[in-house]
């Protein structure tokens, strides 16, 4: 397996925060949005936030098995 650097794991990191930072943002502030994309806009949101959880979970076991390899 090829050994990961820290700022590979910080990157993966940031990337996860931004699309759930992205996802909060449109949950929150998406009342404003007119009704008929209101739907549209949680569903983006949704798939987003997933996605941000998800790479936050796969850097988590990035960062453990590059732990188990030192």
């Amino acid at each position: 397996m090829i050994k990961q650097s820290p700022i590979s794991i910080a990157s993966g990191m940031l990337a996860a925060s931004i699309f759930i930072g992205i996802s909060l943002y449109l949950l929150f502030f998406s009342s404003e949005i007119h009704a008929l994309a209101n739907e549209n806009i949680r569903r983006y949101a949704f798939l987003t936030g997933s996605y941000g959880i998800w790479r936050l979970i796969r850097v988590f076991f990035v960062w453990k098995e590059a732990q188990k390899n030192v």
